[in-house]
């Protein structure tokens, strides 16, 4: 395959893909933290690339909170942010950017067979040499076995879709049960028949839902009267809104996510008892339409927050958020979006919180003679040029110089922003 010019600068310019193990190591004191786990894998990539000598830079760090899935139908609906990283990262093997590729998670890529074929395919198409896996990936006849490997499990991967998705259909034009074999909150194994108390619980929620209250009361108050899913889990606010969305319920039939309908338009039943009325069902989904309408025409303009990566709350020692709260720009706890009876409500106003730490980051570009990120003016033409940064360069900056930011309670005012709470952490020796 090709390979670099030795010595040139390009050829030392690494890029990496991180996700999370599927399994995050849980803590002492805490429940798993997937972040934690990104964060660890993103470090294992930044020394994996020093140990080889390569320049990894933040921008060409790709992250993804799960691994890239395949799809017949092309991306997953369900999953709107779940292979953005994949596919930014494969855009920039296209275009040249790298010459090398870190991959911490090599092996278990293996278990994506589509994607790891993509991948091997378009690296040796592009001379791109790659690092992480065990075995030597960069020699011809390795990569060229480990492509054949992957190609064959892709292509039994796709047929497995083509006939679980022919069964599926088939299922549902003949009205049978067509649920991939999970058994539905309200019904048992095979819908066969109601669960008198699950289904109980179903028509409650469409009345309580049609009434005017919340999918987040609902789930509240299902957990707080222990109430457990079909699987003895908690409830979500997602879990709810499915529910309730679910044709299943009115006993309709679904074809490719849908209520089958006739040909003059007509919907089709299934063969297993409803659990609410079409009329319920129908104003139910009226309903949510409204208040997804209503809530998009108040939404204000997405505004970025390019610190979200960075923060950690000191007390529950989760990740921090950029949101707006009472319609101001807010990095908050994610425990403030728990379910959970106790929770954690720490936030800080981010456009304080974001001058301060440029600050920092500012001070520490005008000290240096030789860029560090491409686009970011150093020495004198820092602060100048800091104002021309889009926040994703911005937030580039901050990861290369920064490995976290505390956030501790504060011990002023509400409305007075309060330095002394921000502890900044460096990711490479003393930034301040």
């Amino acid at each position: 395959m090709p390979t670099p010019t030795p010595g040139s600068e390009s050829a030392r310019r690494a890029a990496a893909y991180c996700w999370p193990h599927s399994s995050p190591p849980r803590p002492a004191d805490g429940p798993p933290d997937p972040q934690a786990a990104l964060d660890a894998e993103v470090r294992l990539a930044h020394e994996q690339a020093a140990a080889l000598g390569l320049e990894l830079a933040a921008r060409h760090v790709f992250t993804d909170p799960r691994p890239p899935a395949w799809s017949p139908d092309g991306p997953d609906p369900s999953r709107p942010a779940a292979d953005t990283g994949w596919q930014a990262l494969l855009a920039a093997l296209r275009d040249g950017e790298v010459a090398h590729l870190v991959l911490p998670g090599a092996q278990r890529l293996e278990r994506q067979p589509c994607a790891y074929a993509e991948l091997l395919a378009l690296a040796t198409d592009r001379g791109v040499l790659l690092h992480g896996h065990p075995d030597d990936l960069n020699d011809d006849a390795v990569r060229a076995d480990a492509l054949q490997r992957a190609e064959r499990a892709c292509q039994s991967a796709r047929q497995a879709s083509v006939r679980a998705r022919k069964a599926h259909r088939q299922a549902a034009a003949e009205g049978r049960t067509h649920g991939g074999g999970l058994r539905r909150f309200g019904y048992t194994a095979g819908m066969a028949e109601l669960v008198a108390d699950e289904a109980a619980v179903v028509r409650e929620l469409f009345t309580r839902f049609l009434a005017g209250e919340s999918l987040r009361a609902l789930a509240l108050d299902l957990n707080q009267r222990q109430i457990p899913t079909a699987y003895g889990n908690r409830w979500t606010v997602s879990g709810v809104g499915r529910l309730i969305e679910a044709p299943r319920y009115a006993g309709l039939r679904v074809a490719d996510g849908e209520p089958a309908r006739t040909a003059d338009g007509g919907y089709v039943t299934a063969d297993w008892p409803p659990c609410v009325s079409l009329a319920d069902w129908e104003a139910a989904q009226r309903l949510r339409a409204d208040r997804a309408r209503a809530q998009a025409a108040g939404r204000r303009p997405r505004r970025e927050y390019p610190l979200t990566s960075l923060l950690r709350c000191t007390r529950c020692e989760r990740h921090m958020v950029g949101s707006a709260i009472g319609g101001y720009p807010t990095y908050a706890c994610t425990s403030n979006s728990s379910l959970e009876a106790e929770h954690c409500s720490r936030h800080i106003a981010a456009e304080s919180l974001e001058a301060h730490v440029a600050d920092r980051a500012i001070a520490l570009l005008e000290a240096l003679t030789e860029p560090v990120l491409d686009g970011v003016p150093v020495g004198p033409t820092a602060r100048f040029g800091w104002s021309r940064l889009s926040p994703a360069r911005r937030a580039a900056v901050f990861r290369h110089f920064f490995a976290s930011i505390r956030i501790a309670a504060s011990s002023t005012s509400r409305s007075v922003f309060d330095p002394s709470r921000i502890e900044i952490l460096p990711r490479r020796g003393p930034t301040g």
